[in-house]
C-alpha cells in the first residue's frame, strides 16, 4: 500500500464506556481512507512503548465499538429514508447483504527493554483445551515488532531510524554501527523523527544538534550520540576523581595530618582549586 494511492474520507470518533459499562472512556480516532476505489478504517495505530498483557482484548473492544458504530449509521439512514419493509430487515436495522468497511487495528511495539512476550491471539489468554478450539472463536492481534526484525530498508521515512534505534537501544555498539552505515539520514533526521526518538527510545538530541538544510529544520543525531557517549566518558572520569579524593582524604586523615594539610595536597595531586578541596574536606567531617 503506498501513500499516493490512498484518498482521505470523513474521519470518525469512537468512545467506548458508556455502551460497555466499564466506565472506562476512551476516544479512538477512525482514520479513514479510500484504497482502489475502496473504503478501509484504520480504526487505531496502538503505540506501545511497553507490553501490555491485555492488549488482545483492547483490540477487539475497539473494534466491535467500531463495526457497531457502522451499523447504527446504516440504521439511522434507513430510518429516515423508511425504506426496511421487510420484517427481518427492519428488526435488523440494515438490508440483507449489506456489508461493513473492514477494520483494522496495528499495534506497533516500541519497547526498548526486549521483544513482545504477551499473548498475541485470544487462545494465548485462555485455560482453553484443543477439543474447545472448534467452539471458541479466535482473535488474532496484527503486531509489529521492531525486534523481530534486522533490516528496515522497506522504510523511507524517519521511522527507520525510530524502528532501528528501538531495535539496539540495548546493543550501542550496534546502533553506532548502523549509525555509520546510513550516516547521511542520521545526521539529518527531521523535528517530528527527533521527537517521537526522545520519547519511545529516550534518546536525547540537543538543539545544539540542530541545522537548517534549505530552509527546513534538520537534527544531526550522529552527533548526538558522540556527544552522550562524550559525556558519559567524562561523568565517569568526573567520579572516578571524586572517588580518588576521598580515598585520599581518608588515608591523609589516618596519618594524622591537619586538615590544611589535606586540602593542600589534594589541591595539588588532581588540580583542583583549594575551594574545592575545602568543601571535600568539609564532606568528610574534617
Amino acid at each position: 500500500m503506498k501513500p499516493e494511492e490512498l484518498e482521505p474520507d470523513e474521519a470518525q470518533t469512537v468512545t467506548t464506556g458508556a455502551e460497555t459499562g466499564t466506565g472506562s472512556m476512551k476516544t479512538v480516532v477512525d482514520k479513514v481512507r479510500i484504497w482502489k476505489g475502496k473504503k478501509l478504517h484504520i480504526l487505531a495505530i496502538e503505540n506501545q512503548n511497553y507490553v501490555d498483557y491485555q492488549m488482545v482484548l483492547r483490540n477487539m473492544l475497539s473494534e466491535s465499538i467500531g463495526y457497531r458504530k457502522q451499523w447504527k449509521r446504516k440504521r439511522r439512514l434507513h430510518e429516515g429514508a423508511h425504506d426496511l419493509k421487510h420484517r427481518d430487515e427492519y428488526l435488523s436495522g440494515m438490508k440483507k447483504g449489506e456489508k461493513f468497511a473492514p477494520i483494522i487495528t496495528l499495534v506497533v511495539y516500541f519497547g526498548t527493554g526486549g521483544p513482545w512476550d504477551g499473548a498475541r491471539c485470544l487462545y494465548d489468554l485462555l485455560e482453553i483445551e484443543d477439543e474447545l478450539k472448534n467452539y471458541v472463536t479466535n482473535y488474532r492481534m496484527n503486531l509489529y515488532d521492531c525486534h523481530e526484525h534486522d533490516t528496515f530498508g522497506e522504510y523511507k521515512t524517519g521511522l527507520r531510524q525510530v524502528f532501528e534505534a528501538v531495535r539496539y537501544a540495548e546493543d550501542k555498539k550496534k546502533l553506532k554501527q548502523v549509525m555509520e552505515e546510513n550516516r547521511e539520514a542520521y545526521s539529518r533526521i527531521d523535528r517530528d523523527t527527533r521527537n517521537m526518538l526522545e520519547v519511545v527510545a529516550n534518546i536525547k538530541i540537543p538543539e545544539r544538534c540542530r541545522v537548517m538544510e534549505e530552509g527546513k529544520e534538520r537534527y544531526d543525531m550522529c552527533k548526538a550520540f558522540e556527544d552522550m557517549r562524550q559525556e558519559g566518558y567524562e561523568e565517569g572520569i568526573e567520579r572516578g576523581v571524586e572517588k580518588g579524593i576521598r580515598i585520599l582524604i581518608q588515608a591523609y586523615q589516618e596519618l594524622g595530618m591537619s586538615r590544611e594539610v589535606i586540602m593542600e595536597k589534594c589541591a595539588e595531586k588532581y588540580g583542583i582549586t583549594e575551594e574545592n578541596a575545602r568543601e571535600y574536606v568539609e564532606e568528610s567531617g574534617i
